[in-house]
C-alpha cells in the first residue's frame, strides 16, 4: 500500500502563503505524516523571476503602485516552464499522489492539468489565507468558474459568516499574559514590506512607544533612535530557493547591532519572527492571512494599518468585528491605550480555545 503524502502548494508571491505553507508541512510532520511542500515559483521561467523580484522592490517602495497590481488580472499560465510542470505532474502520476492542499490560486492552472492525466480522484482542500478572495484566487476565478470543482475550500477566516472556525498553531508554547509582556509593539509590512508602517514609526517614538521594527532593506535601520529594536529580513533570500538541506526555509531575520555584521537565523519549526510577536503587546501592520494567523496563535492584536487590497480590507473589518484587532486612528483617539489592547488579547485567548486545529481536521477527514 502506498504511502500518503500530502503535498502542499505555496507562492513566493504573498509570503504569507509560503509561511503557512511551511506551518502545515511542519505541523504533518510532527504528527507522523508524511508531507512535502512545492513553491509555485519555482516552476516559472528565469525571466519572469527576474519581474517578481523587480517588482517585490517597487512595491516595497511605493504602495501606491502595489495597490494598482491587485487590480490587474494576472495570467500565470503564460509564466510557466511547460517542461518543468510536466516533469512534475508526471512525476506525481507515478507516484500516485491524490492528496493536495492549495495555498495559491496560481497553482490550480497546474492541478487542471494534472486531474487530466490522472485515473483516480484527486483530493484538493483550497485553503483560503484571507477572508475574501485574494488577487491570486480572483484571477483563476476569471479563467476558470469552475476552478473549485470537487475541491473542499477551507476558509481560515470567514468575512461571509464574520467567524473564525479554523487555526494553524505554530508553537507548542502557551501564549504569553499580556500583563506579562515586556512594553513593546512589533511593527512591520507584511512579507514584502509593504504599507505605511514607516509612516507611523515616528508618531509612535514620540508617543515614547517602543518598536521591534522589521525592515526590509539594510539602510531601513540607517537612522536607529532611542531603544527601539530594528530586524532586518534577508535581502538575498527569496522564498523559492531551497537550502543547503534542498529544503525550503522560513524567511532568515537578523537584528541590527551597531555597524556590527548581520547575524541572519531562522528556526526550522517556524519563523524567527514569530517569537517577538509572542512577546509584543500588539502587532502594527496591514492586515494579511499570515498577520491574522500570527495574531490568532499568539493572542497578540494587531493594530490595523492601511490594507493591501480589498481583500486585507475585510481582514480588517472581520478582525476589528470579532474584538481581535483596531484600527490605527482609533487607537491614537484612544490615547494608544493599553487596556483596550488587553481586551482584544483576552477576546484572542477565548477564540484559541473554540477553533479546530486545521491539521486534525485534514488528518482526520483522510484517515491520516
Amino acid at each position: 500500500m502506498k504511502e500518503k503524502k500530502v503535498t502542499i502548494l505555496c507562492s513566493g508571491f504573498g509570503l504569507g502563503f509560503y509561511v503557512i505553507g511551511l506551518l502545515l508541512d511542519r505541523r504533518f510532520k510532527k504528527k507522523g505524516i508524511s508531507s512535502e511542500v512545492l513553491v509555485f515559483e519555482s516552476l516559472m521561467t528565469k525571466d519572469k523571476i527576474e519581474k517578481v523580484k523587480s517588482s517585490r522592490k517597487v512595491y516595497h517602495k511605493n504602495f501606491s503602485a502595489a495597490l494598482m497590481s491587485t487590480r490587474m488580472l494576472l495570467d500565470t499560465r503564460q509564466s510557466l516552464d511547460d517542461s518543468a510542470v510536466d516533469e512534475l505532474t508526471h512525476g506525481w502520476q507515478q507516484e500516485g499522489r491524490s492528496y493536495f492542499i492549495v495555498l495559491s490560486g496560481h497553482w490550480m492552472h497546474i492541478m487542471q492539468r494534472y486531474r487530466q492525466i490522472m485515473s483516480q480522484r484527486v483530493n484538493i482542500d483550497i485553503i483560503y489565507t484571507d477572508s475574501d478572495l485574494p488577487p491570486s484566487w480572483k484571477n483563476v476565478k476569471a479563467l476558470y468558474q469552475d476552478y473549485n470543482r470537487d475541491c473542499d475550500e477551507i476558509w481560515l477566516f470567514d468575512s461571509l459568516n464574520r467567524s473564525v472556525d479554523y487555526q494553524i498553531p505554530i508553537s507548542d508554547l502557551e501564549s504569553i499574559p499580556f500583563s506579562q509582556r515586556p512594553e513593546r509593539y512589533i511593527i512591520h509590512g507584511g512579507g514584502w514590506g509593504l504599507g505605511t508602517y514607516r509612516e507611523r514609526i515616528l508618531e509612535l517614538e514620540q508617543h515614547d512607544i517602543l518598536l521591534d521594527i522589521i525592515g526590509y532593506e539594510p539602510d531601513e535601520a540607517a537612522d536607529q533612535k532611542g531603544k527601539n529594536r530594528y530586524f532586518i529580513n534577508n535581502p538575498n533570500w527569496a522564498a523559492w530557493n531551497r537550502n543547503s538541506d534542498k529544503e525550503y526555509e522560513f524567511p532568515p531575520l537578523a537584528q541590527v547591532l551597531g555597524s556590527e555584521t548581520l547575524d541572519y537565523r531562522n528556526k526550522s519549526e517556524y519563523h524567527v519572527m514569530f517569537d517577538l510577536v509572542r512577546e509584543a503587546k500588539a502587532i502594527i501592520s496591514k492586515t494579511g492571512g499570515g498577520t491574522l494567523v500570527d495574531s490568532l496563535a499568539a493572542a497578540t492584536p494587531v493594530v490595523m494599518l492601511e490594507p493591501f487590497g480589498e481583500h486585507e480590507q475585510k481582514n480588517a473589518e472581520l478582525w476589528e468585528y470579532l474584538g481581535f484587532g483596531i484600527p490605527y486612528a482609533k487607537w491614537k483617539e484612544a490615547g494608544f491605550s493599553e487596556a483596550i489592547l488587553e481586551s482584544l488579547h483576552q477576546n484572542l485567548l477565548k477564540k484559541q480555545k473554540d477553533c479546530i486545529d486545521y491539521t486534525d481536521h485534514y488528518s482526520n477527514k483522510y484517515s491520516l
